[in-house]
């Protein structure tokens, strides 16, 4: 499981949703990057949804739909598909890159 990313080849910025241009340098050569993991932040209950925002290392910060029991600090993997599995991720929907683009 992952989530793809766009990489700056120039600066080494991670940037999620796709940019056009690295929001740091303004260099053009992004590269799509596959993210597994990531960090638990914080945590927003919605009634039955919990919204976290996981922090990637080293970057970017992704805003996921939790799926399972998840506290502050927990590392979760990373799906751009839901998952229904039970176990802990964290969904991201993908933001319009195809999967076949990763290098």
């Amino acid at each position: 499981m992952s989530v793809i990313v766009q990489n700056c080849r120039t600066c080494g910025g991670q940037w999620f949703p796709t940019r056009l241009m690295c929001p740091r340098c303004g260099g053009a050569d992004l590269a799509p990057m596959s993210v597994e993991r990531g960090v638990v932040e914080q945590l927003t209950h919605l009634g039955d949804v919990v919204i976290a925002s996981v922090a990637c290392d080293p970057e970017p910060l992704l805003v996921a739909r939790l799926h399972g029991t998840v506290e502050p600090g927990d590392v979760v993997e990373l799906t751009d598909r839901p998952d229904t599995s039970g176990r802990p991720v964290a969904f991201v929907p993908p933001s319009g890159l195809p999967r076949k683009e990763l290098s």
